[in-house]
């Protein structure tokens, strides 16, 4: 219901008007896409399209305008249960995006939503949520009849309900979200004003040294997402670091889904020789290995990569391909786990689908969503002593580089 009238809201500014050819057009291409390419079919999944394909092509054929298109697509996307399938408008998401817009990750541990990770100022971060707490209830509804309702009539596994969780928590894009939380013995209602993500005022790409000497550490920060152009200041940067005995890489903020050409020209700048970084494997076809080039002086220094859930898309791409290329050791908490490569689709109002149509592994043939890292950091019992934990996992790890 939240996620409804925050999704007719912005739709109706997105999109306007019904689509010139009428949403059954629309409906049809996007069917028969996922139904040929999309590479993460099981048999639920496939059960779920097949049956949906008369109902949801009859919904989107009466929408009278494009906010009602809009909605009737997106209830058909969420029968895949995948947050890497996504409808976007006019170059921007129409609905509240996740895990971008997401600032509470939660998980299903023995029938309890437990709060993983909260998003550093965020509105949940404002209003005093934090790891460990258990959610019981979203606008006083029990939150397993929340999952229920997120999941309609067809039974879900662990990774479905968690699905339907981030649908439910992700909340309104305004307003108040009531979320009733047990903490130990200990239960209350934390109102959480939902407020429209204003535009950040943090730089895309922040290069720092720790430390005085050039043997130090280097410290570079890149939002994967932002329409910038990264891969040159991440080469600027690696020029005015100099010389450090090791260097972290923060992909803890990613922005948006990224690109491509980012993730190559940075892994390029670590790789010695041509370098394998990721295998590729379409739904009935042969994996494909691919390879990165060498550019410039590569860095030999050894490599911390910071993640954590809202390292997602592309930049769990690039984290993936530096642990293969650089030998990079992971630290954080696991990431989004968005699915596979993905392909896009312009449907005939305008409108664009992305969906995941190759698998994507490591090079040790590790499925990319599975990735956890090598130094895990519990954000419920951090180590270590105030401020980031996750930084300070890194900085021990890096003392004897």
């Amino acid at each position: 219901m939240f996620l409804g009238t925050a999704l007719a809201f912005t739709a109706s500014r997105a999109i306007g008007a019904a689509p010139p050819r009428g949403g059954a057009a629309d409906f049809d291409a996007m069917w028969h896409a996922i139904e040929e390419g999309y590479a993460y079919f099981d048999d639920a999944s496939r059960a779920r399209w097949h049956a949906l394909r008369e109902r949801g092509r009859l919904q989107a054929a009466r929408a009278s305008s494009g906010e009602t298109l809009l909605a009737s697509l997106e209830r058909a996307i969420a029968e895949l249960r995948d947050d890497h399938v996504t409808i976007a408008g006019a170059g921007k998401s129409v609905s509240r995006r996740i895990p971008y817009d997401l600032d509470i990750w939660p998980r299903w541990r023995g029938g309890v939503a437990t709060i993983e990770a909260v998003r550093t100022f965020g509105d949940a971060d404002v209003a005093g949520l934090h790891a460990g707490q258990a959610i019981t209830r979203i606008q006083d509804v029990p939150i397993e009849s929340v999952v229920r309702e997120k999941l309609g009539r067809s039974a879900g596994n662990v990774a479905d309900i968690e699905w339907a969780l981030r649908q439910a928590i992700a909340g309104p894009r305004t307003g108040i979200q009531r979320l009733e939380v047990r903490d130990a013995d200990r239960v209350a209602v934390v109102p959480v004003e939902r407020t429209q993500p204003a535009p950040t005022t943090a730089p895309a790409f922040l290069a720092r040294r720790m430390g005085m000497s050039e043997r130090d550490i280097g410290y570079i920060r890149v939002r994967v997402g932002v329409a910038e152009d990264l891969a040159g200041q991440f080469a600027g940067g690696l020029v005015h670091l100099g010389p450090t005995r090791a260097l972290i890489m923060d992909l803890r903020e990613s922005a948006g889904p990224g690109d491509r050409r980012t993730t190559l020209a940075i892994l390029s700048r670590f790789a010695k020789t041509p370098s394998p970084w990721q295998v590729r494997q379409p739904r009935n076809g042969t994996k494909v290995t691919d390879v990165v080039q060498p550019a410039g002086t590569p860095y030999t220094g050894r490599l911390a990569v910071l993640v954590d859930r809202w390292t997602a898309g592309e930049a769990e791409a690039l984290a993936a391909g530096l642990a293969a290329v650089a030998r990079a050791e992971i630290v954080g908490t696991p990431m989004s786990g968005l699915r596979g490569e993905v392909r896009s689709l312009a449907l005939p109002s305008g409108l664009a689908l992305r969906y995941p149509a190759e698998r994507a592994f490591t090079v040790a043939g590790q499925p990319r969503e599975e990735i956890a890292p090598a130094i895990p950091v519990d954000l419920a019992a951090p180590a270590g002593g105030p401020g980031d934990p996750i930084l300070y996992r890194a900085l021990k790890l890096l003392e004897r580089a």
